[in-house]
């Protein structure tokens, strides 16, 4: 949930809280017995403050629930591995990139246990396991010359996060759509 709703809710919390009020304020004062200049006897007050703490602890648990779901998403985000597909080993021509040798899954956040890896290009397909894959660790998932690799490449990964929850992500690169398009691979430094 984003920060806007959860502003949304809290305004909705308010406006019902003041709702309230004014209805159990104009019931009240429609009430035989009560004068018309909104004097109000002691009972009535105090249902008055017990319907308005009521309403604001009501507010201040919804939006404390809300809290705690943003909460929970931040935190499975910082334990799961933040996979990628890298090209490296670049074969050049003319001074240009025309391809690479080599096909890396990358984790670039924390560690991924039990990794299953299926990846498939050009009707044929690949089965790999990897017992884990660390922080900024590589696996490398094709080797072979340029022009071997062709269409899309996808690469489906199965793994466990840290807390062996069961995750699936699916990783592709269209090498025929990049070379209509004329792209060209840029390499990557790294730091």
């Amino acid at each position: 949930m984003t920060n806007s709703k959860t502003i949304a809710y809290v305004i909705i919390v308010i406006l019902i809280i003041t709702a309230i009020v004014f209805l159990i304020y104009y019931h009240s004062i429609s009430q035989p017995g009560v004068r018309m200049s909104g004097i109000l006897n002691t009972n009535t007050v105090l249902a008055i403050v017990a319907i308005v703490n009521g309403a604001a602890t009501t507010g201040l648990v919804i939006v404390a629930y809300v809290n705690m779901r943003e909460s929970k998403k931040v935190r499975s985000e910082m334990v799961r591995p933040h996979l990628s597909l890298e090209p490296s080993f670049f074969e050049y021509e003319d001074g240009e990139i025309v391809g690479f040798n080599c096909l890396n899954l990358v984790n670039g956040g924390t560690v991924a246990r039990d990794v299953e890896i299926d990846i498939s290009f050009k009707d044929k397909l690949s089965f790999l396991y990897v017992s884990s894959i660390g922080t900024s660790e590589r696996v490398q998932v094709w080797t072979g010359k340029p022009d071997q690799l062709g269409g899309n490449v996808i690469v489906s990964v199965r793994y466990k996060n840290i807390f062996n929850k069961s995750l699936q992500e699916v990783l592709s690169i269209n090498i025929d759509s990049l070379n209509e398009s004329k792209r060209r691979f840029a390499p990557i430094h790294k730091a």
